[in-house]
């Protein structure tokens, strides 16, 4: 009877984490989950983040730092991502026009996919060298997203923005007035995001999990 159930506890568990890396499989997505409140990104996903952060080899410039949302504790004035993850921003002198780097150092292709959220125009540019460098594989201008927003949050709402181009990628420019964009849940190489999303393989990991606790349960008499 024990090992019956503990074999069901541990095929759920299996299940759990195939289906993960079934929901995950299209794209790396850079959430910058544990990135603090006005900390620098830089290396985060270059062997500098949380011991569970992955090393995508991705770095950022100096201008962008880490921004969380008031609602989740952080100082920045703007409503939660859809994951309610950070984000992150680029910082320069009120009214000035500043360009953010992402380098990737293995380059990636196919796409890159983002959720924004922005008070001026801005444009990304995909490069096929580092810091902006060589040809311009596909660009993307951003509009505005905050008109109707009025009182507080100062932006209120979030957008998807993707796109795909045809060969290796090396770097992505983010160029618009400092201050006035944030960005969360970044996907390389897919046009569409990598958040996972329930699927019927999860939903059987989480049924079977649930038999298993009620036979565990049953069994120690709770």
């Amino acid at each position: 009877m024990i090992r019956s159930v503990g074999s069901a506890v541990v095929l759920s568990f299996l299940l759990f984490l195939s289906s993960a890396a079934f929901a995950n499989s299209e794209g790396e997505l850079l959430n910058f989950q544990g990135l603090g409140d006005l900390q620098p990104v830089g290396n985060f996903y270059n062997g500098g983040g949380m011991p569970f952060t992955p090393n995508y080899g991705v770095t950022f410039s100096s201008k962008f730092f880490g921004l969380r949302s008031v609602y989740n504790g952080g100082s920045g004035a703007f409503a939660a991502n859809p994951t309610g993850t950070p984000a992150i921003f680029m910082n320069g002198a009120m009214g000035s026009t500043v360009t953010g780097y992402m380098n990737v150092n293995g380059g990636f292709g196919g796409g890159i996919q983002f959720f924004y959220t922005a008070g001026f125009s801005e444009t990304v540019t995909v490069w096929s060298g580092a810091n902006g460098t060589g040809t311009v594989l596909a660009t993307i201008a951003l509009a505005p997203n905050n008109g109707s927003c009025t009182g507080f949050p100062t932006y209120c709402n979030w957008s998807s923005a993707g796109l795909n181009f045809s060969g290796s990628a090396k770097s992505v420019t983010f160029t618009g007035t400092a201050d006035g964009i944030g960005l969360a849940d970044i996907t390389l190489g897919s046009s569409s995001t990598a958040i996972p999303e329930p699927s019927t393989f999860y939903l059987l990991g989480t049924g079977l999990v649930g038999v298993s606790l009620s036979r565990l349960r049953k069994l120690i008499g709770v």
